[in-house]
């Protein structure tokens, strides 16, 4: 057993062919909110980008899973009827929830997660990751850094 949820973009047709994320673990709404924060900030001003942002989410949680286990990638159709929690309806031009399907709105709602904590763990990993090699000196440099969840929101630093 898992913690588990789909995540289909725009609509839901559970006969659709789109592209679905499956999440085995940390598929609570706290969850999801973390990665779709993280991915508005690693999009920054290509926020609004449908397919680039689509592609930055599947990313955002690979990085944060990591290994080669606990979450995938199908259509809405063979990912559908995965329980727990359900499927959820992300907008790709704001990288926000816009709907639920498949969960019973009586069911508890999973808030272990404060959303600022949770995005902040994947913006340490996805920092990490960003160095760039030049070949001609043969130096790695560091990329500018993302912002916490708190910077980004227009707060000061947690």
């Amino acid at each position: 057993m898992g913690n588990r949820a789909v995540i289909v973009f725009d609509e839901f047709n559970p006969e659709s062919e789109a592209a679905a994320i499956y999440v085995h673990w940390n598929g609570g709404r706290d969850s999801i909110e973390g990665y779709l924060k993280a991915t508005r900030i690693l999009m920054g001003d290509r926020l609004g980008d449908e397919a680039y942002a689509r592609a930055r989410l599947f990313q955002v949680i690979g990085i944060f899973m990591g290994g080669c286990l606990s979450f995938g990638m199908g259509t809405t159709r063979s990912l559908t009827g995965q329980g727990d929690n359900g499927v959820f309806i992300v907008n790709s031009k704001t990288m926000t929830i816009k709907g639920r399907a498949e969960w019973e709105p009586e069911c508890e709602e999973q808030e272990e997660h404060d959303v600022n904590k949770f995005t902040n763990e994947i913006i340490k990993l996805i920092n990490v990751m960003y160095t760039v090699h030049n070949e001609e000196s043969g130096k790695y440099s560091q990329l500018d850094m993302l912002p916490t969840a708190e910077t980004f929101d227009g707060g000061e630093e947690a």
